[in-house]
C-alpha cells in the first residue's frame, strides 16, 4: 500500500492477537489501565491498537477489546482523513500535520514520552464532528517488542474558552473601540453633515458588535445540534450587498476594496441569517488575508440547473500546509487562541444549509472560496 506520510504496513492478525493476549495476561493490568480517567490504548510498531481501557471502549461504543484491535487511532475515531488513502490512518497528505500521528512517530524514534495537541474532524452518525485532544505517546518495551501507550485527553472546552476570550477581548474590543472613536468625533464636530456621517458609521459598528456576539451564540447552538433553520426567499445580489455593507466600515476592511460581480437575478430558498453568517465569515477572512490597497471580489452564478454558487476571491495565496488544516476547529494562522472561522463556515453550510464548501488557492491566481447551495427546496427540508 502506498503512503504520503507514515508507513502503511500492518501487522498480521495472528501477531495482533498475540499482543492482545500478552497484555491481557499481565497481572492486574486491567485494573491499572481501567483506573485511568482518560482514553488509553497500546499500539504496536505498525501503530495498530493491540490493547485499550474501558474508557476507550465506552467512548467509541464498543463492548469488547477484540472489536477494535488492529485499527489505528484515526480509524477508531472515524477521522475523515483515515479513509483518504488506501493505507488508512497516518498515510494521507493531511496526516503530515496530525498531532497524534506525529506524537506516535516521534515517540518511536526518540524512545521518549511525547505530548502534542491533535485536531480531528470525524464522521459520527453521518455528521462531521470536531475533536480537540491533548495526546501523549509513551514508549513501552516487553520481551524485546516495542509498543506505544497512547492517551487522549479532551481539551475541546479549553480550546473553545481560549477562542471566545480572543473574540471578546480582541475582535469585540476593536469594534467597541471604533464606536467610541466615531462618537468622540461627533462630540467634537460642529458640522451637522459630518456629525450625521459619524453617527451612521457608529450605528453600523454597533450592529457589528451585536452580530459578533450572536455569531458565537449561533455556533454554540449549531455544535449542540440545537440550531433550527428558518427558510425564506433570498435574492442573491441583495444578499451580497448586505454582506458587503456589513464589513465596509469594519476595521478588517480599512483601505481595502470590496467589489461585487453583477449577475442575473437569482431568487432561491434558504436560511438568510445562516447564509449571511457564512458569507460574512468568508469575506472577513478574505479581507484579513489581504494587504492595504488589495481588492476582494465576490459574486454568484448558477453552477448547474439546480445549484447556486457563491464565491469570494482575494489575491493572497494559502500555503499547502494551511490548506490541509483549514476546516479544522481551533486551527488558525493567527495565533493559538483563534480559530472557528472556516470551521463554522463548513459546519453551517454543510450540516444546516445542506450545501458544500470548497476552495482553491494558487500563487498567481490567489484564493477563492465557494459555497454551493441546492435550489431544490426539498433538499433543505430534510432536517
Amino acid at each position: 500500500m502506498n503512503t504520503l506520510f507514515a508507513p502503511a504496513e500492518r501487522a498480521e492478525l495472528s501477531k495482533i492477537l498475540y499482543d492482545l493476549g500478552l497484555f491481557q495476561s499481565f497481572e492486574n493490568v486491567n485494573e491499572l489501565v481501567n483506573a485511568l480517567p482518560y482514553i488509553a490504548a497500546v499500539l504496536n510498531k505498525e501503530r495498530q491498537i493491540v490493547y485499550g481501557n474501558n474508557a476507550l471502549l465506552e467512548a467509541m461504543g464498543f463492548s469488547r477489546i477484540e472489536q477494535i484491535v488492529g485499527l489505528r487511532p484515526g480509524e477508531l475515531l472515524h477521522c475523515v482523513n483515515s479513509a483518504k488513502n488506501e493505507g488508512g490512518c497516518g498515510t494521507s497528505e493531511n496526516c503530515r500535520y496530525c498531532g497524534a500521528v506525529n506524537a506516535i512517530l516521534d515517540c518511536m524514534k526518540s524512545d521518549e514520552k511525547v505530548t502534542s495537541e491533535c485536531r480531528i474532524n470525524a464522521i459520527l452518525d453521518g455528521k462531521e464532528v470536531a475533536y480537540d485532544f491533548s495526546v501523549t505517546a509513551s514508549p513501552f518495551s516487553y520481551k524485546e517488542e516495542k509498543y506505544v501507550v497512547l492517551s487522549f485527553h479532551d481539551i475541546s472546552d479549553e480550546k473553545r474558552r481560549l477562542v471566545l476570550e480572543r473574540i471578546f477581548f480582541h475582535d469585540i474590543m476593536n469594534t467597541a473601540g471604533g464606536i467610541r472613536g466615531f462618537l468622540d468625533f461627533v462630540t467634537t464636530s460642529t458640522d451637522p453633515a459630518e456629525m450625521m456621517e459619524f453617527l451612521v458609521i457608529a450605528n453600523k459598528l454597533s450592529e457589528n458588535l451585536v452580530d459578533e456576539i450572536m455569531a458565537q451564540r449561533q455556533l454554540l447552538a449549531a455544535e449542540r445540534g440545537e440550531l433550527k433553520t428558518d427558510l425564506k426567499s433570498i435574492e442573491a445580489g441583495s444578499l451580497l450587498e448586505d454582506v458587503k455593507n456589513h464589513l465596509e466600515h469594519h476595521f478588517v476592511g480599512q483601505k481595502k476594496q470590496i467589489i461585487i460581480t453583477k449577475n442575473e437575478t437569482i431568487t432561491f430558498i434558504s436560511d438568510p441569517v445562516l447564509l449571511k453568517r457564512v458569507l460574512i465569515n468568508l469575506l472577513k477572512n478574505a479581507l484579513e488575508a489581504s494587504r492595504e490597497g488589495q481588492t476582494v471580489r465576490m459574486g454568484y452564478n448558477l453552477d448547474s440547473a439546480d445549484t447556486i454558487r457563491f464565491w469570494i476571491h482575494n489575491q493572497t495565496f494559502i500555503h499547502r500546509k494551511i490548506q490541509l488544516q483549514i476546516f479544522q476547529r481551533s486551527f488558525s494562522t493567527k495565533d493559538q487562541s483563534r480559530g472557528l472561522g472556516t470551521y463554522s463556515i463548513k459546519l453551517l453550510s454543510e450540516q444546516y444549509l445542506k450545501g458544500k464548501v470548497d476552495f482553491s488557492s494558487d500563487p498567481e491566481a490567489g484564493t477563492q472560496f465557494n459555497v454551493y447551495l441546492s435550489l431544490k427546496v426539498e433538499a433543505l427540508t430534510d432536517q
